[in-house]
């Protein structure tokens, strides 16, 4: 029996409580924990949940397990696990997946818009034309496998119903999880004046892609893969130095983050990069503008872990092999990385803090 794709009831709304998460929230609000919260971590891409909504546009061919793998779904535990080893972290996860609307891509004037041009690049690309989706991927209708995810409608009656629905799940999910990050951000730099306040825009990633029969070990290309801890990306270069665009935190914090890091993961040499092969997206660079200037040392870091580091090797190989489910992680481990990511976070403040 093929394992089922994973739902959120129709309707169902998420409050500031659902999607934050501090230690000892359940004694304390989070007006007053904001005075000692210094590192604010998001998950834009934390869950791989549709809204029911959606089921109508879903592709009958997609599986839990492409379903899991679109989305960086690790990063849930991970996040959860730091907030609750560090007191001076708060962690703010997407309820939905990123299908609806991806927080981590410029709001699009119009979703529906990009979402029918992406479709029709599609339909070219699979033709054997070379061609890009960005600035068109808000809404991304496809696995990065290349994998059906919602079905293009066959008629502007069919797109009326799409729009309607990524509409309403747009506002329950998506919507939701941006104004708990403005408000969490926010509240953080009131309660700090000019003390230093890190936004984490938290991913993870495999480096292999999936196989036609669910095996997660197509190889990526070279230049795509992650180092075998984690990457940072500020939008510079490989020493975290501005190129062409403006830097989301200085090179310099950037250098001490990685060596605090690489010290409580016990990381050797290489396992942590900065800026490759990922500089940072959309939540960096608007989370990054929104706090220049805040403090020294403040500012925003794409951190994007390698999901093989992260999830324990029974998990591992069964993402390797054949199949449409997917499987529980060491949350042991997961838990033990959160616990030496506080202690770099610990490390940092003894330093510059």
């Amino acid at each position: 029996m093929a394992a089922p794709l994973a739902w959120i009831e129709a309707g169902r709304r998420f409050g500031f409580d659902e999607l934050v998460h501090w230690r000892d929230r359940g004694h304390e609000p989070f007006e007053r924990a904001a005075g000692r919260i210094d590192t604010i971590v998001l998950g834009p891409h934390a869950s791989a949940a549709f809204p029911r909504e959606l089921a109508p546009f879903v592709a009958s061919t997609l599986t839990r397990r492409k379903q899991f793998d679109y989305s960086d779904v690790v990063t849930a535990d991970l996040g959860r696990a730091w907030a609750d080893a560090d007191p001076r972290v708060a962690f703010v996860a997407n309820p939905h997946s990123r299908l609806v609307l991806d927080p981590n891509r410029a709001p699009p004037a119009d979703a529906v818009a990009g979402l029918r041009e992406f479709f029709a690049r599609l339909a070219r690309a699979r033709a054997g034309a070379d061609v890009s989706y960005a600035g068109i991927d808000a809404v991304r209708p496809v696995t990065f496998s290349g994998e059906d995810v919602l079905v293009e409608p066959r008629d502007e009656p069919g797109w009326n119903a799409l729009a309607a629905a990524l509409a309403g799940a747009i506002a329950a999910g998506p919507a939701t999880y941006r104004a708990a990050c403005v408000r969490v951000v926010d509240q953080v730099t009131r309660a700090r004046p000019g003390r230093r306040v890190l936004v984490v825009s938290l991913h993870d990633t495999m480096n292999t892609r999936m196989r036609a029969d669910g095996a997660i070990v197509v190889e990526r290309p070279a230049a795509d893969r992650l180092p075998d801890w984690v990457n940072l990306g500020n939008r510079g270069d490989e020493r975290g130095e501005r190129e062409s665009d403006p830097l989301t935190v200085d090179g310099g914090e950037l250098r001490r983050i990685a060596a605090a890091w690489s010290e409580a993961l016990e990381a050797t040499s290489g396992a942590i990069t900065l800026n490759r092969p990922y500089k940072g997206a959309y939540e960096t660079t608007a989370f990054g503008a929104t706090i220049a200037g805040h403090a020294t040392g403040s500012g925003a870091v794409q951190v994007e872990f390698r999901r093989e580091a992260l999830i324990g090797t029974a998990a591992i190989q069964a993402l390797h092999g054949p199949g449409d489910d997917w499987p529980d992680f060491d949350l042991a481990h997961i838990r033990g990385v959160a616990a030496r990511l506080a202690r770099a976070g610990a490390a940092l403040r003894l330093d510059g803090d």
